[in-house]
């Protein structure tokens, strides 16, 4: 910040630079665009204070569909959990065609194979 003393001596610099007749003139155009700048700032803070607020109004509406989501899988999860049911237990019928694991295993061990005689690629 600049201290009393020093105001002064700018003022005073600044009256014999442009004189007594240009020196009102300035400091009224400096008033404004002081002015001007001031209210230029108070419109873009209302513009992004209602932004914000549009955005947090969308995250609120968003926010209960997503709650009564979560509310009705906790409630699927908790039924899944009483029956005593593991994801991993299959008591379905057995698949008739495509490969089984025993197959699938076969042909990983084949594809290692050709890699390891192919040696490293470049």
């Amino acid at each position: 910040m600049l201290q009393g003393g020093e105001i002064i001596i700018i003022l005073l610099l600044a009256l014999v630079v442009l004189g007594p007749t240009r020196l009102p003139e300035l400091a009224k155009k400096l008033g404004e665009w002081t002015a001007e700048l001031r209210s230029a700032a108070r419109d873009l803070r209302r513009g992004l204070e209602a932004e914000v607020a549009d955005i947090k109004q969308v995250g609120e509406d968003l926010k209960a569909p997503l709650d009564e989501l979560k509310k009705s899988s906790d409630e699927v999860r908790k039924g899944i959990e009483e029956s005593g049911v593991s994801r991993l237990d299959w008591e379905g019928p057995k698949p008739i065609s495509g490969p089984t694991p025993a197959d699938a295993m076969a042909d990983l061990e084949e594809i290692e194979k050709k890699a390891a005689e192919e040696g490293p690629q470049r």
